[in-house]
């Protein structure tokens, strides 16, 4: 099976969805990654004195080796970080059309509609991708995607997170990817790639609000119990 996550920054992987990605690739899954930016804008550029071109370069250098270490195929567009809401959205709507349309995945995975913060790229990233796959759901029939999982903390799980993330509520939850230790393993190597971000990563722990599994809304779908992945069950679409 095909899986595509569609994320603004480099580090969205490995911020909560990594041991998913880690499992799934374990288990056989083709797993690809397209990143909208390079990730220049970050604040962490003014401590290393470098240019948002400059930072961009050293992130994706990073997210590069973050995406060996899981094992997923990459892809890194170079659209404005921090400027994604600027944008004509059908401009992005087609380019992730596109891909969607090469990579021919079964499942498509972004951000849940409240992007878990406040940035405007995670938010602008979930609207596009949600009308992306409606778009090529319809277009392309049985050839196209056959689900939109949507990364999510839970509220009632977040003790400890940042002020300015969000969750969904649990009822909200489709699937929870429970994963084995070697996965999460992968993802803490993964997310030590990120160099720049040490100390960001220490002391918020980001891999630690998904130890009893990485949540997602399933969109327009219902289940009678919570799934343990989000590869499976396609049959009882709402």
């Amino acid at each position: 099976m095909t899986l595509l996550y569609i994320f603004p920054h480099p580090d969205d992987e490995c911020f909560g969805p990594a041991p998913a990605m880690a499992r799934q690739v374990r288990e056989g899954h083709d797993v690809h990654l397209l990143t909208l930016t390079k990730g220049g804008a970050t604040k962490q550029r003014h401590r290393l004195d470098l240019s948002v071109e400059e930072m961009g370069e050293v992130r994706e250098s990073e997210l590069a080796a973050a995406a060996d270490e899981l094992g997923v195929q990459l892809t890194v567009l170079d659209y404005p970080d921090s400027g994604l809401v600027d944008m004509d959205p059908r401009d992005l709507e087609n380019i992730i059309e596109r891909k969607i349309t090469a990579v021919k995945p079964d499942v498509v995975v972004t951000y849940a509609v409240h992007g878990n913060s406040v940035h405007p790229d995670h938010l602008t990233t979930h609207a596009v991708v949600k009308r992306a796959y409606c778009q090529t759901h319809d277009d392309l029939a049985a050839r196209g995607p056959k689900r939109l999982a949507l990364f999510t903390l839970v509220q009632g799980e977040m003790e400890g997170a940042e002020s300015h993330l969000h969750g969904s509520p649990p009822e909200a939850i489709g699937a929870r990817v429970t994963f084995e230790p070697e996965d999460m393993e992968a993802a803490q190597r993964a997310i030590a790639c990120y160099e720049t971000y040490a100390e960001v990563v220490a002391e918020h722990r980001p891999l630690a609000l998904v130890e009893d599994g990485v949540a997602f809304v399933l969109f327009n779908e219902t289940h009678e119990t919570v799934l343990d992945t989000i590869t499976d069950h396609f049959e009882s679409r709402g």
